[in-house]
């Protein structure tokens, strides 16, 4: 093993005892019994807790009882007699605990921790209950009564935070034990569970509880081979049902939520309101996937007579906007979506879920229209990020499209996630890649950037401390573009990613992993780097290019950005005197500058916007902001709209899912708001922004003088 792997798996343990600790604090503080620990000081009570919390989680582990039975079957305290939690349950089964926690993860089982196990089986056997605690005192009738019978089975579970195999000294005392206790039949047993097994348990119950579902298909076509499969229409109201007894559970493993609003979905909900006879006609239908079916005939086992099938475990992979619709069109309409039938197809893998899931859910989605982005949903990684952010920070991570983003503190997305990464690379092509296009940061293969952000799991604490970074590179650029004018702004803002990765460069960010990594000073220091970074940059790009060099080409160009990074990074290392701005750096006369092209057209041509970009309605003046302000907070549908690529309705309404032009659908606010005196005539893109920074107007305005200065 080479010296980075040892160091990357003693990282990975760090953090996964970080996990654990947190993990163990959030299940059971306020369920174990603490109050024996009063005296003790904090060090010793937080050891305590976390060895009776490790105890309570290997009860969960191998009896399934919900934490709060298993927090009450801890016992650990003086008196415990080497025993520090006991289940009995079918009046005949008895587990016996005893756990060792230790901060550094290296806590082991040794020869006198078995002797005192061994001793308190003992005593336990001999019905000298009273030589335990007061703890005990509910476990006694039990416990007597299922050492008295003779199927008595009890297990000795070994719950170690550690990953040390027993020594052969430790494992002769259990061996030991286990023959002497053979009597009838094996009585006596023993099991290891160690790190990797707790924190798996402890994620499991982070994880939603699986679905079940109850299809009903009044005729049906069945596949037995090589997995039995059942295909046919499902009553509309039947699926809505579905969704309001489970909501977005029952897409687990599909690659993404309903995405919302847009024009397909909208589509969806209008056929099912308006022709109900004819939805199962125009609709794809619903594939899920599950462990099991149970079917059950209300007659004969035909075809033409109806199934009830009883699913276990079941996911929608294909068909979530289908099921979204269908629950909100049957809020609208609820006696004309009854009409409607959806085609549903349901495929029982068993065993071999975990090998045939991904590929039916990536085969069935890209039928549809999917981005590379959807497909991470599949990448079992993206799903230890998530529970990593829930445990390490308490924060959220959201990774399949259609997910609501959390508010900025609260967490971040995949997608900055991926941005902020791509600028923290060594290297300067990732985030040119993110400049152009973020589908690009989704690419698989050898040289896709996807597996060199991903492929080694980062730990929550490097992403959301990068994605922080990230972000205060943002504000500070920000405030300097706020300074500048001309070129200079446009290169702050054009720029902003390579920035962003020459201040990573500049950072030291090596113990980004460390759980208790000073991140505020990193924070403090990236306003001055930005500045120092922004500078040379304007000032190379000039003497590299060209005054005149067309900004968006440069910083989309890796070779140009791989040789701007060296220049910048070699004059800042080597302490040279930070360079004058241009003197055009103050905005600039254009006289006779020609007529602006149209903002809808300009946006559409240039590809500014992608197709299904959210937008929020701001108001133009204050007059415009007093009249609306009540009539749209009163909905917050009424101010949010879709992006579409159409040139003649290029606004998707939330408010009534119609399509408009930005000028009608301005109008068709201010009529509804009942605004007696506004204006007959309105610059609409200016109403609107994907951003909340720049509205449509400017984008286009922005890049058709990009153009120019080209030119």
């Amino acid at each position: 093993m080479t010296g980075s792997e040892q160091a990357r798996r003693k990282m990975t343990a760090l953090l996964e005892l970080h996990q654990m600790r947190q993990a163990l604090i959030d299940s059971y503080r306020g369920l174990i019994d603490e109050t024996d620990l009063d005296r003790n000081s904090e060090p010793e009570r937080d050891r305590a807790f976390l060895s009776r919390a490790v105890a309570a989680t290997a009860i969960r582990r191998v009896t399934g009882w919900n934490p709060a039975a298993c927090a009450a079957a801890v016992i650990d305290g003086s008196r415990d007699n080497g025993i520090d939690a006991v289940a009995v349950a079918d009046a005949s089964r008895v587990w016996l605990v005893q756990a060792k926690w230790k901060d550094s993860g290296t806590a082991g089982f040794h020869t006198d921790a078995a002797r005192a196990f061994i001793d308190g089986l003992h005593l336990l056997e001999d019905r000298k209950f009273g030589e335990f605690n007061d703890k005990l005192r509910p476990f006694t009738a039990r416990l007597d009564a299922a050492l008295m019978d003779t199927n008595l089975k009890i297990t000795l579970v070994i719950a170690v935070v550690g990953n040390d195999p027993l020594h052969a000294d430790t494992r002769a005392i259990l061996d030991r034990a286990v023959d002497d206790h053979h009597g009838l039949g094996p009585m006596l047993d023993y099991r290891l569970v160690g790190a990797a097994e707790l924190l798996q348990q402890l994620r499991d119950d982070r994880r939603p509880q699986p679905v079940d579902l109850t299809a009903r298909m009044p005729h049906w076509i069945k596949r037995d081979t090589p997995f039995l499969a059942y295909q046919g229409p499902v009553a509309a109201v039947d699926v809505a049902q579905w969704y309001e007894d489970h909501g977005p559970r029952l897409f687990t493993e599909h690659i993404r939520q309903s995405l919302g609003l847009t024009r397909i979905n909208s589509g969806i909900q209008t056929t099912l309101i308006e022709e109900p006879d004819n939805f199962w006609y125009f609709n794809n239908g619903i594939t899920i996937l599950c462990d099991g079916v149970e079917p059950t005939w209300r007659g004969r086992r035909r075809p033409d007579e109806p199934v009830e099938l009883a699913l276990q475990h079941a996911s929608i992979v294909n068909g979530a906007q289908t099921v979204t619709e269908i629950h909100k069109a049957m809020q609208v309409a609820p006696d004309t979506v009854e009409n409607a039938d959806v085609s549903v197809r349901v495929i029982s893998l068993g065993s071999e879920r975990g090998q045939y899931a991904a590929r039916i859910t990536e085969t069935t989605n890209t039928q549809n229209d999917v981005s590379q982005r959807d497909f991470i949903a599949l990448d079992d990684t993206q799903t230890l990020i998530r529970e990593d952010f829930e445990f390490s920070l308490q924060k959220t991570y959201v990774f399949k499209r259609g997910e609501a983003d959390p508010a900025p503190d609260a967490g971040c997305s995949v997608v900055h996630a991926a941005i902020a990464l791509a600028c923290a690379h060594r290297t300067p092509e990732l985030s040119v890649r993110a400049k152009k296009d973020t589908d690009l940061l989704w690419e698989r293969g050898q040289s896709g950037a996807y597996p060199r952000l991903f492929g080694e799991a980062p730990s929550a604490f490097r992403i959301w401390r990068t994605v922080l970074v990230h972000r205060a590179v943002g504000e500070a650029l920000d405030v300097l573009r706020q300074r500048m004018r001309g070129r200079s702004s446009d290169v702050a803002q054009r720029g902003d990613l390579l920035v962003s990765h020459l201040v990573f460069r500049l950072l030291d960010a090596s113990d980004l992993d460390e759980p208790d990594f000073d991140v505020d000073s990193l924070l403090n220091s990236v306003p001055t780097s930005t500045g120092s970074v922004l500078s040379w940059l304007i000032h190379f790009v000039d003497a590299a290019y060209g005054p005149t060099s067309f900004l968006t080409s440069t910083f989309t160009n890796e070779t140009r950005c791989r040789e701007l990074a060296r220049l910048v990074l070699e004059a800042i290392c080597e302490g040279r005197e930070l360079p004058d701005l241009p003197a055009d750096c103050q905005a600039r006369q254009q006289p006779g500058r020609q007529r602006r092209q149209a903002t809808i057209p300009t946006i559409i041509n240039a590809g500014l916007l992608p197709n299904g970009a959210p937008l929020q309605y701001v108001t133009g003046n204050i007059a415009e902001a007093k009249a609306l302000q009540d009539w749209l907070n009163a909905d917050p549908r009424r101010s949010q709209a879709t992006w579409q690529n159409d040139r003649a309705r290029p606004l998707l309404w939330a408010y009534d899912g119609e399509t408009y032009n930005a000028s009608n659908l301005v109008l068709r606010i201010w009529e509804l708001a009942g605004w007696d005196d506004a204006p007959s005539s309105v610059q609409a893109p200016a109403r609107w922004t994907p951003d909340g920074k720049l509205n449509l107007y400017e984008i286009a305005v922005q890049w058709q003088d990009a153009q120019t200065d080209d030119d």
